[in-house]
């Protein structure tokens, strides 16, 4: 059977092959998970962007993964030259506006960050489990757009950054998003301790997507953590996470104050405490400002950290233009 799947369209025609060259990528990588050999084309298929390619019909639990392709659109199969649009399967466990709703300067496009944690899904032990109840890590998580995306996949999720204010304003827009929905939850915080000293906060949210399933505790989990990522594999119960996905900060002026220098010298240090929260077969898709930060440099400090990169020409060609100040990059690594 013959399939196209229409790209999401984007204004700046240089943006848009890039995204293209990613959605080729993340399907390419879904598709090798499932065992397909399939070679896929970007096509033009009446002035539209496509993704086309040739498969045996999906069972129901591939194309509920395929259904989750960060820069697609539509889902079609080819009778001919006529396109006849196929329903998605698997329902989103929150609204599919979450992620998108809290607005603010810097954040990351939420279809390229629901593209890095299917980039860490596909390219893990787990990646046909992903409609289960995986758990999900952003050790930098901002303001948590990459958390409400896991949970929109029916994950749990957790979240650690070092801005006491990014993690609050997560919070507030978290307890109001639930409110408004009328999703039954609980929420609580505390103290943590690392090491023996104080090491931050953790807010925890426990909720449901129905009444019933709260009722029966079949309910998903956020934790937004506020403290120092290199410290994960305290704040965190080793190989307690199957997916990671982290959009490194794109300038020089992040992380704590012996570390203002730029991003780097934090990576090296919370690299190994990342490998240690992430279960054997886990995957980590990071994705970096070239201008900051170069793809070598990356990859050194994950393979010293115990991290398998991922090599080949899907994952290698990854880099793309956003814009003036930044040139992105994306590096895939497994736990073995």
């Amino acid at each position: 059977m013959r399939y196209a799947f229409l790209l999401y369209p984007h204004a700046n025609a240089r943006y848009r092959a890039s995204l293209l060259t990613l959605a080729r990528a993340e399907l390419s990588m879904m598709l090798a998970a499932m065992g397909r050999a399939c070679a896929v084309e970007a096509r033009e298929i009446a002035g539209a962007p496509f993704l086309c390619f040739e498969a045996e019909a999906f069972r129901e639990r591939e194309w509920a993964l395929l259904s989750r392709q960060g820069g697609v659109y539509l889902l079609c199969r080819m009778e001919g030259d006529a396109l006849v649009p196929i329903p998605r399967a698997g329902a989103a466990y929150v609204g599919e506006d979450m992620a998108a709703l809290l607005k603010y300067k810097g954040k990351t496009n939420e279809m390229f960050t629901d593209t890095l944690l299917s980039m860490a899904l596909a390219s893990s032990a787990f990646a046909l489990k992903g409609d289960a109840k995986l758990a999900f890590c952003d050790p930098m998580c901002g303001k948590g757009t990459a958390l409400y995306l896991a949970l929109r996949r029916g994950w749990n999720a957790v979240g650690v950054d070092a801005d006491r204010h990014a993690i609050k304003e997560a919070d507030d827009f978290t307890g109001r998003y639930l409110a408004f929905h009328h999703l039954k939850h609980k929420r609580g915080e505390g103290s943590l301790t690392v090491r023996g000293q104080a090491g931050g906060r953790e807010t925890k949210y426990v909720f449901a997507d129905t009444p019933e399933h709260y009722r029966d505790g079949d309910t998903r989990t956020l934790r937004l953590i506020q403290g120092d990522t290199r410290d994960l594999d305290v704040l965190l119960r080793p190989g307690s996470v199957q997916i990671m996905a982290v959009d490194l900060p794109y300038g020089v002026q992040h992380g704590p104050a012996d570390h203002r220098g730029g991003i780097l010298p934090l990576l090296e240090k919370a690299a190994p405490a990342w490998h240690a929260a992430l279960a054997p077969g886990g995957a980590l898709a990071a994705s970096f400002n070239t201008y900051v930060t170069r793809r070598a440099q990356v990859i050194r400090a994950l393979e010293a950290a115990g991290f398998d990169v991922l090599r080949g020409e899907t994952y290698d060609g990854l880099e793309h233009w956003v814009e003036q100040a930044v040139n992105r990059d994306v590096v895939v690594a497994r736990r073995s």
